[in-house]
């Protein structure tokens, strides 16, 4: 019986050798009560890279780092072990060919019956892996920490029962939080019922459990007030439950935004809305069934006033304008500026024939009064033609239409006079009918030329291309304004032929040129909307030999406003002939912030009603926000209009690069643009690159003789925008 016991033993402790033995992850082995080793696993082999026959018999010390075995940390380990039953710990341990290794070790004391110990049981396992991980979690940790704390946005996490995890620095000082609020585990309510005490106009306990209904897939976005500040919130759902929240101070953007928005819908000069929102508003009217006069004025005798006294007289005798036509309405109807001299305003529900003719009477005297322009008295009068919604048309197009077809028939009736639009009106239909007729013969005949405009590069005073514009010679009539006959081109066709030739003859006379000026073509609306414009370009480039890369295409926002997929297309297919790009007249009109987005434009061109009004703080901030965004998007910034040696000084100041106006020269023909080019001399005092450098091509006597004409070179070259066109292809 006692020997079948020790069999049994025997066989036991023989599987359990042979079971510790086979175990290849965990190094297992024994120590005598010295720490010596007295056996030795596969395990251990696998892990330390000692057979048993190398490591059996020396004490387990050679397995720590040499500092450690100085400091006796083996020996203390045992220590440990023999006072207290076991010892564990991690450490580095090390390998018979000296590399380290992460070890998590475990040494239990082995007692006899008797109580005597008799060894030690010590199990290593190689948790390198894991270590390593685990240094690279924190890296990325700390690498996350230090992140967060340099975000200009403030950013926290939110569990699912809407309680702080984490937020960042800046998201208490964006909110201006007490640290104490922004501890783990704070709840979203209380953080809001804090703001709502402070001052936050659009924080409490409402909003939270607003958030709190929100289905899972939802998000969570808004502008919000705090302390006079704008606070962008964006709230996400996580997978997991929870949301993150990234709070940003866009103060100072959302304002920038709001003026450059408002700039869309609004003219620069008066602040008046423009022809977007005016068009907008009598849509809108119209579509409630509302009746509404349509009132459109064109001011009399206002070149007059812009050839005597200049410019700057006449943008401030608009401003008049303007305000005197607030005075005259008291807030009731709609005012805008279509550009020019040219008003129009809308009067909703106006009460009978007689409530608006004495409103337009009224206007008239209001205008007519005398203006005082820098201690002048300036004499102007308006001309209005009404039409009235439905009756004279149920469409804002067909409104404004009639309403200035009417307005023609107060002109030839000896202007300064008012007149309603009636079916029999044919004089001003005869005379644009006769204008047609000879604009046909004209295109067929050849009777147009181009005029060339300098454009200025600040830097170093060269000329760095021209912009082409279209002139009319008419054989009895002299020149003809091109916003006479560049929207009736447009209406009638021809835009097509006539914008054909000015590209072939633009180009031929660039590839003229010496050296490698561009030269700049508007393009209107209508040709992106015919068929021919890509064919039209490519063959003047053929025929003329000219580089693509010296042609640059203007365009204005309005070619967007229609099919704007078609013509991006058109524009990109334009791009990959090597031709260039610009948005014209920047700041009027339509333009906004999105139009810069749908294309890569390689210029934007400031409209000069920037620069007549260089006191005005708002503008100087709006063409510096226009400039960083052009240097964002790589394009360069072309400002329009400069013609005084102050508005150059005042755009050198934003640092726009190139200038344009009568300040350097007016449009001249193609002859004398080859002397420009020939001649070295800058257009800007390079000796003193300061705000007052400006040369007339170094003040030769020739730029001072042309100098005298610029007066009456400026009405023909000036854009006025009439009807709902721009005068394309010219300005």
């Amino acid at each position: 019986m006692a020997a079948a016991a020790d069999c049994n033993a025997h066989d036991a402790n023989l599987m359990y050798r042979l079971l510790v033995q086979g175990v290849t992850d965990y190094a297992i082995y024994m120590l005598d009560p010295q720490g010596e080793i007295t056996n030795w696993n596969a395990g251990a082999e696998r892990a330390k890279g000692y057979r048993a026959e190398e490591i059996v018999g020396r004490h387990f010390s050679c397995f720590y780092a040499r500092d450690e075995r100085a400091r006796g940390v083996p020996h203390l380990n045992l220590e440990i072990a023999r006072r207290e039953g076991r010892f564990e710990a991690e450490g580095w341990r090390l390998r018979k060919d000296g590399t380290r290794f992460w070890a998590h070790v475990v040494i239990d004391a082995i007692h006899d019956d008797g109580g005597h110990l008799v060894g030690f049981a010590k199990i290593t396992r190689d948790c390198t892996e894991r270590r390593l991980q685990a240094a690279q979690l924190e890296e990325t940790s700390a690498n996350l920490d230090l992140a967060l704390s340099h975000m200009s946005q403030g950013l926290c996490l939110l569990d699912a029962r809407r309680r702080l995890i984490l937020c960042n620095g800046r998201f208490r000082e964006i909110l201006d939080l007490d640290p104490a609020l922004t501890r783990r585990g704070t709840s979203l309510a209380a953080i809001l019922r804090r703001l709502a005490r402070d001052g936050h106009a659009d924080a409490g306990p409402g909003r939270a459990r607003r958030l709190s209904r929100l289905p899972g897939a939802a998000s969570l976005g808004a502008d919000v007030t705090h302390r006079g500040r704008v606070i962008a919130v964006v709230a996400r759902p996580l997978p997991a439950g929870g949301w993150v929240s990234t709070v940003e101070d866009v103060t100072e953007r959302r304002r920038i935004e709001s003026r450059i928005l408002h700039m869309a819908h609004h003219d620069a000069l008066t602040g008046l809305p423009n022809r977007a929102a005016f068009g907008a508003h009598l849509e809108r009217a119209l579509a409630v069934g509302n009746e509404v006069a349509v009132l459109c004025l064109d001011l009399d005798r206002f070149k007059a006033v812009n050839d005597t006294f200049g410019h700057p007289a006449g943008d401030a005798l608009l401003r008049t304008v303007a305000e005197r036509l607030r005075t005259v309405l008291h807030g009731e109807g709609m005012i805008a500026r279509l550009g020019g001299d040219e008003f129009v305003i809308a009067l909703e529900r106006p009460q009978g024939l007689a409530r608006v003719e004495a409103l337009a009477e009224h206007i008239i005297a209001a205008i007519g009064r005398p203006l005082d322009i820098g201690g002048h008295l300036a004499h102007v009068g308006v001309s209005i033609g009404i039409a009235l919604g439905p009756r004279d048309g149920t469409g804002s197009d067909s409104l404004f239409r009639n309403a200035d077809i009417a307005l023609y028939g107060a002109k030839a009736a000896g202007r300064n006079t008012c007149r309603f639009y009636e079916t029999g009106m044919a004089a001003a239909a005869a005379a644009r009918n006769l204008l047609q007729l000879e604009l046909q013969d004209a295109v067929q005949s050849g009777g147009f030329r181009l005029h060339y405009q300098p454009v200025i590069d600040l830097r170093g005073g060269a000329v760095t291309g021209f912009e082409a514009l279209l002139r009319w010679p008419h054989p009895r009539r002299g020149l003809i304004s091109p916003a006479e006959f560049i929207p009736l081109a447009e209406e009638t066709g021809h835009i097509t032929r006539l914008g054909a030739w000015v590209l072939r003859e633009a180009c031929l006379e660039a590839a003229a040129w010496p050296g490698t000026a561009r030269v700049a073509v508007n393009v209107s609306t209508v040709q992106f909307a015919r068929p021919g414009l890509e064919e039209a370009v490519v063959l003047a480039l053929a025929v003329s030999g000219l580089a693509p890369q010296r042609l640059e295409l203007e365009i204005t926002e309005t070619v967007l406003m229609g099919d704007s997929e078609a013509v991006i297309a058109c524009l990109h297919r334009l791009r990959d002939l090597g031709v260039r790009v610009a948005l014209d007249d920047f700041g009027t009109g339509y333009s906004s912030l999105s139009y810069l987005c749908l294309f890569p434009f390689d210029r934007i061109k400031i409209d000069r009603s920037f620069v007549r009004e260089i006191g005005r703080p708002e503008n100087a901030a709006i063409v510096r926000a226009v400039r960083s965004l052009a240097a964002d998007l790589g394009a360069v910034v072309t400002v329009e209009g400069v013609e005084t040696e102050e508005q150059l000084a005042f755009v050198r100041r934003l640092d726009c690069e190139e200038v344009q106006g009568f300040l350097f020269r007016p449009p001249v023909p193609a002859a004398d643009v080859r002397a420009l080019l020939a001649d070295p001399a800058p257009f800007l005092a390079s000796a003193s690159g300061g705000d007052e450098g400006l040369s007339y091509s170094a003040r030769s006597a020739s730029a001072r003789a042309q100098a005298s004409r610029v007066s009456a070179a400026k009405s023909a070259s000036r854009p006025v925008r009439i009807a709902a066109l721009r005068p394309a292809i010219n300005s």
